[in-house]
């Protein structure tokens, strides 16, 4: 399965690029020749896999180019987005760091303008400062200590950690990408040595979510953190499954050496692959499509949402667990370039086992 990822999206992510030199927002699968939108953000992400993918050795052309254009858009950038750019221009040569470095300080001046950011984000922030950090920018320690301060303070008593800075409900119920972002940037601060509780509570966050990973090796959606539960499975996104996950849990297996964290990152691909409720492979050789995620059919969607919302926050349980599900028939370029940036150069982990 790994084998057959890493060139997969080499081959097709050049489906998804657009005469302006950034990446599009989806492709629909029925009209899969048509690109929709435009995302610097995806963009981003797919110049930090492409960047991944050359380091190990793939012929890899015109980055410079993507790497331009996704600066010229700087202007569009959210706070989240500087992380990626400073992660990846940590990735080159750095002239681009003093710059997104002061423009991140305008754009987060305190950590009242972090609070609204959800968790992914504030991962993101995190694994770009502590680049610029160990490359010895000035102004990154600063921002990372600010950026850090807010992220602690979202860990709740569990070991979870909460969407956002709101206290409320939405807090409560994070999502997979707030958790797994969170621990990306939690083992990236470990290895880094930036952080001396970082490695206890990255063990801790990921003793969770190998916990509720789902028997089928899904990695589900909403997340109570107060009660350590799964709250909603569904949306259950192919991503998560063969990009996010194991690009977190391989840090955490290189920076354990623990194979449970790896044995969890494969069991969510045999997912992506056909293990799933629909017995579907969301990879399409013969159409190059990645399909986005399995999720529940309307109105089944928005009703177990809001009623296993209020019925984990209220009695600690999720009362609508099945319903009719189906394929979400689209896909992003951000998952065929965190495809790249979780399993280039890394297939040997699985291949041979070797951990070391």
């Amino acid at each position: 399965m790994v084998g057959r990822m890493v060139p997969f999206a080499l081959d097709y992510l050049a489906s998804t690029r657009l005469a302006s030199g950034l990446y599009c927002f989806d492709l629909d699968y029925i009209d899969r020749s048509t690109p929709r939108g435009e995302s610097v953000r995806y963009s981003l992400m797919a110049l930090l896999g492409l960047q991944r993918a050359a380091d190990a050795g793939h012929d890899v052309r015109d980055l410079d180019t993507l790497w331009h254009a996704c600066l010229a858009a700087r202007s569009t950038f959210a706070p989240g987005d500087y992380g990626l750019a400073i992660w990846a221009d940590q990735r080159r040569d750095g002239a681009a760091g003093p710059e997104l470095l002061r423009a991140l300080a305008r754009v987060v001046p305190d950590r009242a303008a972090l609070a609204p950011l959800v968790g992914m984000e504030i991962g993101w922030l995190v694994v770009g400062l502590v680049q610029a950090v160990v490359a010895g920018r000035s102004g990154a320690p600063e921002l990372l200590d600010m950026v850090r301060a807010e992220f602690d303070s979202r860990r709740a008593d569990t070991g979870l950690y909460r969407h956002h800075g709101d206290t409320g409900l939405r807090g409560r119920l994070p999502n997979f990408a707030t958790e797994i972002y969170t621990l990306l940037a939690l083992a990236t601060l470990a290895r880094a040595k930036l952080d001396p509780h970082a490695r206890e509570h990255a063990e801790r966050l990921a003793a969770h979510l190998l916990r509720l990973q789902l028997p089928d090796g899904g990695w589900p959606w909403l997340f109570d953190v107060e009660r350590a539960t799964v709250v909603e499975r569904y949306e259950i996104y192919s991503v998560h499954q063969d990009a996010m996950a194991p690009m977190a849990l391989i840090e955490m297996t290189e920076l354990t050496s623990d194979g449970r964290y790896l044995d969890a990152a494969v069991r969510g691909l045999g997912w992506s692959h056909g293990d799933n409720e629909l017995g579907v492979d969301l990879f399409d050789d013969d159409a190059g499509f990645a399909h986005r995620s399995i999720r529940r059919r309307r109105p089944w969607d928005r009703l177990a949402l809001a009623v296993n919302s209020l019925g984990s926050a209220t009695a600690g349980r999720t009362p609508l667990q099945d319903s009719p599900v189906e394929l979400n028939d689209t896909c992003r370029p951000y998952h065929l370039g965190w495809i790249l940036e979780a399993w280039a150069g890394r297939q040997h982990l699985v291949e041979s086992g070797d951990l070391s």
